[in-house]
């Protein structure tokens, strides 16, 4: 095996380097274009990575090379699950046509085993007891929270490929959580006891909560939140499994500089504080989070056992089936696997670090036995642990092979001073080692990092992070902002589509989507349902005005989803004054109305959503 392992950090040239290598290869006569074996993890890298290739080949005059590269397989890793189940159909016990299920009816199936999972039972009949609450930031409900943990563990488990469904890898997770506790106690009866009369000790002094003498609003909320807790500790048997109250009792509002409480309160807080200390030696968390991880851990297995046979039993498959399906199929067939192998010259794989393990199996079946393998990744972009991936299977790879790795060291894309900034940063976050990258670009001269401090205060909660990104980012437009175009080497104003906005979560995308809207700035966003994106709203209603001149609803659908982006409170103002139909956005579209009878339905569409912007 002749194994190249590339780290490349970010804008190191890693596709670059990919390109080079195997139009050298090539050009060597050490592997045919179209046995060319080229894995990454989307489509759009995929199509980038060939055309690269074909374009190298071109350069270097070897069009009949180029035009054999068609043959060769440059896709995702999904896709080359697929086809490898597909070709080897028979083998792997499956039907040729198995039908892809979409994510909602795949959640769909899941959600029904998961009504009837029997090892859930313990979380479902108390699913405060191990964290499940109504989440404000999200309006998730608890079963919904609840819902959502056991799908991320089916995920998991799935990332194991079959080793997910062994018994034997519930231990190790116990132990860890174990050995992780540290000191507790035998028995906690003492702890609970303890920190329940020191409770009924304030309550007893206090039983009225001091909000009605604190000096202001924070101080008034932070009594009756103590109160409250005091209360529900003092009555009942909350303590004996409500460590979120143990831990809330950690810390009570006392006398401060500006606001003083009564004689003898203070005290008797910190008594209470110093009992609800006991939570760090309190045996019950542990048990808590015990069953909590044996019936999460158990309850998936038993969901996807039961997930994966209605699929079989209706010859359904899934995206994790391609890579678990197929990756078991290769270990299992000695002789299907030497038959992948003698149709590749060469294996490359990009984005390494997002593989989980069922992904690293079965690319690395391939890759060890290949003439020549090329795996490109950097363990610090991994960033896809949500779905299972393990960034130190990358690097227990470099490790087993240290005369294998040949890291890329110099940046080709950011701005010194970037490259200042995370070279500086770098070793606080990869404190075992980060390889700092060399900049090769030249000081633009503008602006290179920015921080924006947004507006907060206690009179106004609201978030305006997306309208203050938003007003900035309409400003660096408007004054065109100079930004490095890297094709001809220079300056230039910028344009929307080189913006990217990142956010934690699809709502708070929408917000900002909706907030750049109103500057009229284009925005793509992934939306659920393609009929109902905007856009697509907008261009279906821009085609019913052009087929309707009076359909008023298409109007206001248009001016305020379309390139118009009017506030819908204006548009009906409009309509009810008779002025909608001579919005000067509609007229183009009315114009186009006389060639409807003449012109088939897509040429109009594409005229419809041309004109109109």
């Amino acid at each position: 095996m002749n194994l190249t392992l590339v780290p490349a950090g970010a804008g190191a040239g890693k596709t670059y380097r990919i390109e080079k290598t195997l139009a050298t290869w090539v050009e060597d006569g050490e592997v045919a274009p179209g046995r060319i074996l080229a894995v990454t993890f989307t489509e759009a890298a995929a199509s980038e990575l060939k055309s690269r290739v074909r374009a190298e080949f071109m350069a270097r005059g070897r069009i009949d090379d180029a035009m054999e590269i068609d043959r060769a397989y440059v896709g995702t890793i999904h896709s080359l699950g697929q086809r490898l189940l597909i070709e080897h159909a028979l083998a792997a016990g499956r039907s040729p046509a198995s039908r892809l299920l979409s994510e909602a009816e795949r959640d769909m199936l899941i959600r029904r085993e998961t009504a009837h999972c029997e090892a859930l039972e313990p979380l479902m009949r108390d699913l405060a007891r191990y964290g499940y609450r109504w989440q404000a930031g999200s309006d998730m409900s608890a079963e919904e929270a609840f819902r959502a943990d056991v799908f991320g563990v089916v995920n998991l488990l799935r990332g194991l490929g079959d080793r997910g469904q062994a018994q034997e890898i519930l231990a190790p997770a116990l132990a860890a959580l174990d050995e992780g506790y540290g000191a507790r106690e035998t028995d906690g009866s003492g702890l609970t006891q303890a920190l329940r009369h020191a409770v009924q000790r304030l309550l007893a002094a206090f039983p009225d909560s001091l909000a009605a003498i604190a000096p202001n609003d924070t101080a008034r909320r932070d009594f009756q939140r103590d109160h409250r807790n005091l209360r529900r500790a003092a009555y009942g048997n909350a303590l004996d499994s409500d460590w979120a109250l143990w831990q809330a009792l950690r810390k009570l509002r006392v006398s401060k500089s500006k606001s003083s409480t009564p004689d003898g309160y203070d005290e008797l807080s910190q008594a209470v504080m110093e009992a609800a200390e006991g939570l760090l030696h309190h045996p019950g968390p542990l048990a808590d989070a015990t069953t909590h991880l044996t019936a999460l851990v158990t309850g998936a297995q038993e969901v996807l056992a039961a997930y994966d046979a209605a699929k079989r039993a209706a010859g359904l498959i899934d995206y994790a089936d391609m890579i678990a399906d197929a990756e078991a199929l290769l270990r299992a067939r000695a002789d299907i696997r030497a038959a992948v192998l003698a149709e590749i010259d060469c294996v490359v794989i990009d984005e390494f670090q997002d593989t989980n393990p069922v992904q690293f199996a079965l690319l690395w079946q391939l890759a060890r036995h290949a003439k020549r393998a090329l795996i490109v990744g950097d363990t610090k972009q991994s960033i896809m642990g949500f779905q299972g991936a393990d960034a130190r299977l990358s690097e227990a790879l470099h490790a087993a092979h240290p005369q294998s790795v040949e890291p890329l060291r110099h940046n080709w894309r950011s701005d010194p001073r970037i490259l200042g900034f995370v070279n500086a940063l770098g070793p606080a976050l990869f404190p075992d080692g980060y390889d700092a990258l060399a900049p090769t670009r030249p000081e633009t001269g503008t602006t290179a990092l920015e921080a924006i401090v947004l507006p907060r205060s206690w009179q106004d909660r609201r978030d305006h992070t997306a309208d203050c990104i938003a007003d900035r980012i309409a400003e660096l437009l408007e004054e065109q902002e100079q930004v490095w175009n890297s094709k001809n080497e220079a300056l230039r104003p910028a344009h929307p589509s080189d913006i990217a906005v990142l956010c934690y979560t699809h709502a708070q995308a929408a917000r900002m989507a909706d907030a750049l809207r109103l500057h009229g700035l284009p925005v793509r966003i992934q939306a659920d349902g393609w009929l109902d994106a905007p856009a697509t709203r907008a261009a279906r209603a821009a085609l019913a005005f052009v087929a309707d001149p009076d359909d008023r609803y298409a109007a206001l659908t248009f001016l305020t989803l379309g390139p118009p982006a009017i506030s819908l409170q204006d548009a009906l103002h409009d309509a009810v004054h008779d002025a909608l139909e001579n919005h000067s956005a509609l007229q183009p579209l009315r114009a186009l109305h006389e060639a409807t009878e003449a012109r088939p339905v897509g040429d109009l569409l594409s005229e419809a959503i041309r004109i109109s912007g």
